[in-house]
């Protein structure tokens, strides 16, 4: 025997008034509330918490089949993400963070191992290197649903940690190499803080054809991207200064020449190192090795160095300058402090540059003169050593 109880508005629950041994007037005194508070807050509770078999105000006519509880929205990884997320391939070494709709089991943060591939729960291997978060989760999804694991399971991956990507650096920059560039604040790596990380450019880079060689997650065949940083320097095009991938080549070719106006623009702009070492020889107020900016200029170099002595050679200077190649170039250049810069008489200085300042005529009649007489001077230093033994005779 069965009956239909309402409780909290009109849903009715039915319940067997057999299996309670429970009569019919006990029963109806229970859901008029002539119950325990106790027992009352418990029903709330549980009727809050759960789903109403019925989702209508009908009465059915019986007693209905179990249905399965609709499946929960897959919460969002706490802590920090990292963005761009739509365009990002995994690489070796990222982690992932994977949620499967009501099975928690099989949920829980994954590493790309070595061989590119996950090492999921029950399905075992599953290729993501080189694959965009959405793509990673229509492989696993169709993988659990091949293999008969899951069906249609609901799946969300998002990344939780990103390895430090692997930049190769060629070219015209200071310090060729490669180097290990791990995300800033949630933003990748791009093309202009790889050559930051390089040392910046040289004088005779030229920036408006730079070259990214990239492997193919598709193929795994390489392919070149042309990216133009002088665009983001001159008209601020910042989708030239493209993000980068682990893998990728970074080719920065040469120009030459190279009109003087680019050079110093280039100089003066972020993409060149920040500082380059000068070395000042010979008669000058202030010998030896300074930091100055990247423009600076020959005639600069040398007010900074506190400028010429009372036996500096005014005319003209040397300008000693080492090669990629390993060769040193030596330059005479005249000196004119109202010269414009150009590379005849007033050029832009390079890292690791020399400059040498020669003495004047009189100041090599002098030191020629002290040359000859040093001898003289030993014998008279000598003698007046001796001295006091003489007058003691």
């Amino acid at each position: 025997m069965t009956a239909m109880l309402p409780c909290h508005g009109s849903t009715f629950y039915p319940i067997s008034l057999r299996r309670w041994g429970l009569p019919l007037w006990g029963s109806f005194i229970v859901c008029c509330g002539f119950t325990l508070p106790a027992q009352a807050l418990t029903m709330g509770e549980a009727t809050a918490q759960s789903q109403p078999l019925y989702p209508d105000d009908t009465l059915p006519n019986r007693m209905p089949s179990l249905r399965p509880l609709e499946p929960t929205e897959p919460t969002a990884l706490d802590g920090p993400l990292v963005y761009p997320l739509d365009d990002y391939r995994l690489t070796v070494g990222d982690i992932i963070y994977m949620i499967v709709a009501n099975v928690p089991d099989y949920s829980g943060t994954f590493q790309v191992m070595p061989d590119g591939s996950l090492n999921l729960p029950v399905l075992g291997r599953v290729e993501a290197w080189g694959k965009t978060l959405t793509e990673v989760e229509q492989a696993i999804t169709e993988a659990y649903t091949t293999a008969e694991i899951l069906v249609a399971p609901r799946i969300t991956v998002t990344l939780s940690q990103i390895s430090p990507l692997r930049i190769a650096v060629i070219g015209e920059v200071t310090r060729p190499g490669t180097y290990a560039l791990s995300p800033d604040q949630g933003k990748l790596p791009t093309v202009a803080i790889a050559l930051d990380a390089a040392g910046g450019i040289t004088q005779h880079t030229d920036l408006r054809s730079i070259q990214v060689r990239r492997v193919s997650p598709n193929n795994r065949q390489q392919e070149t991207l042309t990216v133009s940083l002088w665009d983001v320097l001159t008209q601020g095009d910042r989708n030239q200064n493209i993000s980068l991938r682990d893998g990728d080549t970074i080719v920065v070719p040469r120009a030459d020449p190279i009109a003087i106006a680019d050079s110093r623009e280039m100089a003066r702009s972020t993409f060149s190192s920040g500082r380059i070492r000068v070395n000042l020889v010979g008669e000058i107020a202030s010998p030896g090795v300074m930091e100055v900016p990247p423009d600076t200029a020959l005639s600069e170099a040398l007010l900074l160095a506190g400028n010429f002595t009372n036996r500096s050679r005014r005319v003209d200077v040397q300008l000693l300058r080492l090669n990629p190649d390993g060769t040193v170039t030596q330059r005479t250049l005249p000196v004119d402090f109202a010269s414009a810069i150009n590379d005849e008489t007033n050029p832009l200085l390079q890292d690791r540059d020399v400059i040498l300042v020669g003495r004047n005529w009189s100041a090599s009649l002098s030191d020629s003169i002290g040359t000859v007489l040093q001898p003289l001077s030993g014998a008279s230093s000598l003698f007046n050593l001796f001295l006091p033994f003489l007058l003691l005779r």
